[in-house]
């Protein structure tokens, strides 16, 4: 894989920047087009292409459960495919525990139950 330079600057853009005291800065709107394909490229090239996101599951909280629940329980990390929730109140915890089911059903039909196993609840 072949990688690109920066184009040479001329006599007259470095005289120029002597003068200012820096460069001016060059076009790099070609370089920052192919910037997705390199990426794409090197994750396939890794075998990460399909790799799950994490953050898609936090994002989608909010969504996934009611509003009251969203402002009173986050997701706050997930380890070996198990998501755990930081709960603010006792009572929000007490019914977050008897909505696990649903919760869990409702993460494995959006992300797949091969990304998410189970659901777990901390106070706090």
């Amino acid at each position: 894989m072949a990688f690109r330079s920066r184009p040479r600057r001329s006599n007259r853009e470095r005289a120029l920047a002597q003068l200012r005291g820096y460069w001016a800065p060059q076009d790099v709107s070609k370089f920052e087009q192919d910037m997705g394909g390199a990426v794409e490229k090197t994750l396939k090239s890794l075998g990460l292409e399909n790799r799950f996101n994490e953050e898609q599951v936090f994002e989608a909280w909010g969504e996934l459960v009611n509003e009251f629940v969203a402002q009173n329980a986050r997701p706050v990390s997930m380890h070996r495919k198990i998501l755990y929730i930081q709960v603010l109140h006792s009572t929000v915890f007490y019914e977050l525990e008897r909505m696990r089911g649903q919760i869990l059903s409702k993460m494995q039909d959006r992300f797949g139950a091969d990304n998410i196993r189970d659901v777990k609840f901390r106070l706090g």
